[in-house]
């Protein structure tokens, strides 16, 4: 997944402010008479006695029309003449107020639409009692036609200073929240001047939803439309409440990445985002629909939604998208607080204010954080279409220009090369190797690659400088060549390679690891050849590839004599290989016991000036693409011929043969093995194709997989040689096509001296038998060893104990 962009600090204190804000409106205590009322519905009729509306024209009504509460007035001892009772703004038709004190009844009736002048700030409404605190006997409050009693969240009373407090407080945050949402609202209107994607206009959408809710909700939008005070408003904001949902599911099935999501939750979502809008509109128009109806529909489909996106987040995140870590920052908060509403509607949780004041903080969260990460994305979005303008550009230079990285390209090298060296000041010349580019291409494919080889050829545009040039000439190769001033780049180039080794880099769901390998030389003659310099840059580069990965060498005379020992050797493989100087040698793979299971073929050459050569005497003859297949095919063909004369008294022996993983690409390299292998006569149990464990796992996944599978199906056995000095782990043995596991020796030569490798070698054994594998321990030369991997249950070993390698025919003892 790739990571949320670093907030400013500006960003962060702005949040703390708005944070500390709220803190301080909701939290500090408040020095007015403000108090919550207990309160209880009761029935329209008690005993003999009825509560009858007396409201004008009420007298027709049937009293099933109106709902009923009782008020306990026990807490309002210190309000003075004229304090306010304010109750929670719902649907209905007109409501009664009586209150019973010692010298009569006080009524206040007020129809559905007759509220204008009695609406205050947090979707409350407010009505002055004439009659002292104490001197208040009973509250009686009554609603014809009333959406629903457990709507009803709270009855406060409050003083006059109490209501200045209450209206101060929601003020603020009004004010707090609508200014983020403004100013978010504004600000992407304005990037939808200069890019319009789908997601930003569904965000605006959004935005625009959610200013109007708040408006409405909140009373603010009362001091312009006083109209709307009462249950109008409570219908207003009904619909706006469907708006904000359908726009927010639609502003996250638009914001993730489509291949991120399956096309059927896609679907579904927009589907239920249909059903929202529907079920709001029903709750808005209660006066032609059941309100209670309206109500469970619009919960019902606010919980299908809140689902659908909860899924839809768990396939994005586990897909690799980038987008949804923003929408979670952003919208966790204000889907959590929709959940807490959903269980305050269906009275799962205590109907008071605090879920909406959560829930105007979080949309207020939202807005903030959401508009910081598409403001990142729109960065990232003109930084792809500057990017655009410059690709067009390289048009007119096509001829000598690399289209991947928009660097010179072979030819205007090929070009520089020709050219002797004319300044006074000298230059530097580096050449860079993209480590494991292969193995990238063939584990995630040849676009991540391409990302892989566009990263690094940034960072040494970054590092180089603009006077630098640099040019792309191979598929993983660079070279910067460094002047006048630009030399003083040098040492931030060597910095930059170093630091980048290991650095990891995301692609389209793959984890790739940035890797760079470099030669450098130098002249300060000003006569000398461009190509010489080159030249001794490419040697350096071989020594530093030799070293391992993210090395950096600089050209010393020495690399010129390697270089030409190097050319000689080859040279001679040539002869040798025509001349029959590589042989094979065979060393006895056997039981604990001593047992014979069969050899193991080895490669030697035997080189008429320098003697006998292990493997390790001449690796660059074994990359040598040019020898190594014909090289390959006389091991081989030996190897095959041999196990034919073993196995002629009628033996069940078995012959391993060593391939490099440039020799088992794809399943047609497995089928020509295996006709080999029935020329000559031999069964597939009896041959074993070992490759070393650093091969197979950097080919994981690939053609050399497939090879290995296929041989496997057939009936030869896969050996993983010299298992722990590459990158497989344990676990990673399962996705191997081995059914051989063979324990390199620098794990067996101190295996009774060191506590740790027994611990190592017998978690090994214990997981390979676990996977039907059988495991051959390498490098045994004492006693003391095999006993020890006779207890850990080792199944098969080879070493100097049991027989040195030696060439064909073999002795007594080695046949044995």
């Amino acid at each position: 997944m790739s990571r949320l962009a670093p907030f400013t600090k500006r960003s962060w204190g702005l949040i703390v402010l708005v944070v500390g804000l709220f803190f301080a409106l909701w939290v500090a205590p408040a020095r007015a008479e403000n108090v919550q009322l207990a309160y209880r519905q009761v029935p329209t009729c008690q005993g003999n006695s009825c509560i009858t509306p007396i409201a004008p024209g009420s007298g027709k009504d049937m009293p099933s029309k109106w709902t009923w509460f009782a008020v306990d007035p026990a807490r309002l001892q210190r309000m003075p003449v004229g304090w306010n009772l304010v109750i929670d703004n719902v649907r209905f038709t007109a409501i009664e107020i009586r209150v019973v004190h010692e010298g009569g009844v006080a009524v206040i009736r007020r129809g559905q639409f007759e509220l204008s002048r009695n609406w205050t700030m947090g979707n409350n409404l407010r009505f002055q009692i004439p009659v002292a605190g104490p001197d208040v006997t009973a509250i009686q409050i009554g609603y014809r036609n009333m959406d629903g009693p457990g709507l009803l969240r709270t009855i406060k009373a409050m003083d006059a200073a109490g209501h200045e407090s209450h209206v101060l407080r929601w003020t603020v945050q009004v004010a707090l929240v609508l200014g983020m949402l403004f100013s978010a609202f504004v600000y992407n209107m304005f990037l939808l001047t200069w890019l319009r994607t789908g997601f930003q206009r569904w965000y605006v959408v959004w935005l625009a939803g959610s200013l109007g809710y708040l408006l409405v909700w909140s009373g603010a939008i009362l001091n312009i439309f006083p109209f709307l005070a009462g249950p109008a408003a409570v219908r207003t904001f009904y619909l706006l409440l469907g708006l904000m949902v359908v726009s927010g599911a639609a502003f996250f099935f638009s914001l993730i990445e489509k291949d991120k999501l399956p096309q059927r939750l896609i679907d579904f979502g927009q589907l239920a985002g249909m059903g929202v809008a529907l079920a709001s509109v029903v709750a808005a128009f209660d006066t032609l629909f059941p309100a209670a109806l309206g109500d469970l529909l619009l919960n019902i489909t606010l919980i299908i939604v809140t689902l659908t996106l909860t899924v839809g987040s768990g396939f994005a995140a586990l897909r690799g998208s980038r987008a949804i870590w923003y929408y979670l920052a952003g919208w966790l908060p204000a889907l959590a607080v929709l959940v807490l509403r959903i269980f305050r509607n269906f009275s799962l949780l205590p109907q008071d204010d605090l879920v909406d004041l959560a829930g105007f903080a979080a949309v207020g969260w939202e807005s903030l954080l959401l508009s910081l990460a598409i403001a990142d994305r729109f960065r990232q979005l003109r930084r792809d279409a500057d990017a655009a303008d410059a690709e067009r550009d390289t048009l007119f230079r096509v001829a000598t220009t690399d289209a991947l990285t928009g660097l010179g390209n072979r030819a205007l090298f090929q070009n520089m090369l020709e050219q002797p060296l004319t300044r006074n000041s000298g230059i530097d010349v580096i050449a860079i190797d993209i480590d494991f580019l292969k193995q990238t291409n063939d584990m995630a494919g040849h676009d991540a690659g391409d990302a892989l080889i566009v990263a690094v050829a940034e960072r040494l545009t970054a590092a180089a400088g603009p006077e630098a040039n640099i040019a792309r000439v191979g598929g993983d190769e660079f070279v910067i060549l460094l002047t006048g001033a630009a030399r003083e780049r040098l040492s931030a180039v060597r910095q930059m390679i170093a630091l980048s080794s290991g650095v990891p880099l995301r692609h389209s769901g793959h984890n790739l690891t940035i890797s760079i390998c470099a030669g450098h030389s130098s002249s300060e003659n000003k006569g000398v050849a461009l190509a010489r310099i080159f030249k001794q840059a490419d040697l350096a580069l071989y020594r530093a590839k030799a070293a391992g990965r993210g090395c950096w060498r600089s050209y010393d005379s020495s690399m010129a004599d390697e270089a030409e020992a190097r050319s000689r050797l080859l040279s001679e493989a040539r002869v040798g290989l025509a001349g029959n100087q590589f042989l094979l040698h065979y060393q006895r793979v056997v039981q604990l016991d001593d047992t014979l299971v069969g050899y193991e073929a080895l490669l030697r050459w035997q080189h008429p000036r320098l003697g006998l050569l292990a493997p390790g005497d001449f690796p660059d003859v074994l990359r040598e693409s040019t020898l190594l297949p014909q090289l390959q095919a006389h091991v081989l063909k030996s190897a095959l011929e041999q196990l034919a004369r073993l196995r002629s008294d009628g033996r069940d022996l078995t012959m391993a043969i060593n391939f490099v993983g440039s020799q088992l690409q794809g399943t047609a390299a497995a089928v020509a093995i295996l006709d080999e292998l029935a020329r000559h006569r031999g069964p597939p149990h009896a041959l074993v194709v070992e490759v070393t464990e650093s091969v197979v796992m950097s080919g994981l996944g690939g053609a050399l997989i497939e090879a290995l599978e296929c041989l496997r199906d057939a009936g030869v056995n896969v050996a993983l040689d010299d298992f722990g000095t590459g990158h497989a782990s344990l676990i990673q043995l399962r996705d191997v096509p081995a059914n051989i596991v063979k324990i390199d020796r620098s794990f067996i030569g101190r295996l009774s001296e060191s506590a740790g490798n027994q611990q190592v070698v017998r978690a090994t054994i214990d997981l390979a038998h676990s996977m039907g594998k059988q495991v051959v321990a390498e490098g045994v030369e004492n006693d003391a060893q095999r006993q020890l991997l006779t207890r850990l249950g080792c199944d098969l070993a080879q070493g100097w104990l049991f027989g040195q390698p030696q060439p064909f025919p073999l002795t007594r003892r080695a046949a044995a």
